[in-house]
């Protein structure tokens, strides 16, 4: 996974976003930053983009459209990558990955 190359203390922006048009997606940009517990993220900025069409996941696109409605996804503080069951802190769950508002570690 991408996230296992980031030094300690490395970052990453990293552009998500939801369909708004043909080719154009909007959403946020969210700064990755690797630490001794695990990886923070948090919103860097809004941003619309050029969609890479073929990398959405179209199991998870719902739950990210759902996450930006409510403003939920603005409340991120870390990526978890730890199997867990889902609870209200879950921004958005995965099986592999998870943006978690629960303060890190």
């Amino acid at each position: 996974m991408w996230l296992n190359r980031l030094a300690e203390g490395g970052r990453l922006l990293l552009p998500i976003t939801i369909p708004m048009g043909p080719g154009l997606g909007k959403g946020i940009m969210v700064k990755v930053v690797r630490q001794n517990r695990g990886f923070s993220a948090k919103m860097a900025s809004f941003v619309a983009i050029y969609s890479c069409t073929s990398a959405r996941d179209a199991q998870r696109e719902p739950l990210l459209k759902a996450a930006m409605a409510s403003g939920a996804l603005m409340k991120m503080k870390w990526v978890r990558r730890d199997a867990h069951e889902q609870s209200n802190t879950c921004v958005l769950h995965g099986p592999d990955v998870c943006l978690s508002s629960a303060e890190i570690g």
